[in-house]
């Protein structure tokens, strides 16, 4: 049986996808790195294993020497072929064993796992027979019934690499980090050149976890130059280095892995929103506007959720550093070529809108946010905008229209009743501005502020209503 068995090996491709991640906390909390999901490749060896392994029968040799030329050549097909004219029940373990293994190579899960199991049924210690059959639950997601077989197999003596691999996948999809990083370890310690455990042992440690460990890993892997993706290695590191709230070194790496993949329009916008918040705003600004003309629909949402963290944030800087106009302006000239509709373009025109208010543009600006609220009347922001505009227009009618439209959504109604508040006061009208007051506080009963400034309105109301 070991001449037999000895040239037939086969391999199996598992593409079984890894847990996901999410490492995201604290500040950080809305950046994620896009990581592409890993290939994990496992060997089946058949060699046989003393003093567990199984020896053909004396009938037998004559058929195993029909078929060693076919083994030899991997005609996996025509060894199936040769079983058929046989009876699984009347066949030896040994045989037994060999027609799991070739069912497996030929993905025929069913006949694999009948010819595994009548083999392990006659010799329960034969360790190749467990392996194969744990390869098989691997392949059908069964990791219970895997785990099951890998175990045996290490108790009988078949203790490598892939063995400890496979084990170690398994605890590690099932959510047992620690044991996955035991695993990986001892596979690495029999094969240290092997980049599917040390990808393995990474993904333990981060889901474990400890990102210090991670990022030692990750730096030895990309010293050594032989991950097949690299991309993937730096945008790892960035998301370790974002978890250690290392921001420079994220956006290094992010930089690295754009320069590697530059047509991932995930990962340019979250260097963006990065160099936003810790980089350059030039570049940030380069950025997005050298990836909005390759944006494709799948894309918009999260284009849109970019551009909804930036234009703002660039908007307020820039009432203090007007340089910064410069660059909100860019980029909202680059948003022209974005065929969007409804609330996605209505919050641009309301950007166009604050924009053009900062450069003193009015006609502009009422024009922009006209057109923001055509598109979306429950725009909060907008119709505050506009009603401001309005309002330093000295077109108070029109401005106090606005206030009350703006003061029934939820998320702009406290702004909208203090700005109104704040017209009524202009005009003298007290009362008005008062029961105004009172609404905002039944919002926010604990401003103390808004307290204060009720008991004031209600004093010089008291004293309208005696002087009259």
């Amino acid at each position: 049986m070991k001449s037999l068995i000895k040239n037939t090996t086969t391999r199996s491709l598992l593409c079984l996808a890894c847990l996901s991640l999410t490492l995201s906390t604290g500040a950080q909390a809305a950046l994620q790195v896009k990581l592409a999901e890993p290939d994990w490749q496992f060997l089946l060896q058949s060699q046989p294993v003393s003093p567990t392994s199984a020896q053909l029968e004396s009938n037998e040799r004559s058929f195993a020497q029909k078929i060693q030329p076919l083994l030899n050549v991997q005609n996996y097909q025509e060894v199936a072929n040769a079983f058929n004219s046989r009876e699984l029940s009347q066949d030896s373990a040994a045989l037994q064993q060999l027609r799991g293994q070739v069912m497996l190579s030929l993905k025929r899960y069913d006949e694999a796992e009948l010819a595994l199991k009548a083999a392990l049924k006659k010799l329960p210690n034969l360790a190749l027979a467990h392996r194969s059959l744990s390869m098989l639950y691997m392949l059908k997601k069964d990791y219970t019934q895997a785990r099951t077989h890998l175990t045996r197999s290490i108790e009988l003596g078949v203790a490598d690499a892939q063995l400890y691999g496979q084990l170690a996948f398994i605890n590690l999809n099932s959510q047992h980090a620690a044991s996955a990083i035991a695993g990986y370890q001892q596979a690495l310690y029999l094969d240290p050149e092997n980049s599917q455990w040390q990808q393995g042992l990474l993904y333990a440690w981060l889901n474990s976890h400890n990102f210090a460990a991670a990022q030692r890993m990750v730096e030895d892997m990309l010293e050594q130059s032989t991950h097949a993706n690299p991309t993937e290695l730096w945008l790892l590191r960035s998301q370790i280095a974002m978890q250690q709230q290392q921001p420079q070194v994220a956006l290094r790496s992010l930089e690295i892995a754009l320069q590697l993949t530059p047509q991932d329009s995930s990962n340019t916008l979250l260097a963006a929103k990065l160099h936003v918040q810790h980089g350059s705003v030039a570049r940030a600004v380069e950025l997005l506007t050298g990836s909005l003309p390759k944006v494709t629909e799948s894309d918009l949402p999260d284009v849109i959720a970019a551009l909804d963290q930036i234009l703002p944030w660039l908007l307020s800087q820039s009432v203090a550093d007007k340089s910064q106009q410069k660059h909100a302006a860019a980029l909202l000239e680059a948003t022209s070529r974005l065929k969007i509709k409804g609330l996605y373009q209505a919050k641009l025109n309301l950007y166009r809108g604050q924009l053009a208010l900062q450069q003193n543009h009015t006609d502009n600006a009422k024009r922009y946010l006209t057109q923001a609220i055509e598109q979306e009347p429950l725009l909060g922001d907008a119709l505050l905008a506009l009603a401001k505009v309005y309002q330093k227009q000295n077109l108070s009618q029109q401005a106090e229209l606005y206030f009350v439209r703006a003061s029934a959504i939820p998320q702009v109604k406290l702004q909208a009743l203090l700005a109104n508040a704040q017209l009524q006061i202009e005009q003298s009208n007290y009362p008005q501005a008062l029961e105004l007051l009172q609404q905002a506080v039944r919002v926010e009963p604990n401003r103390r502020d808004l307290q204060h400034n009720v008991r004031e309105l209600q004093k010089i109301v008291m004293q309208g209503q005696y002087a009259s």
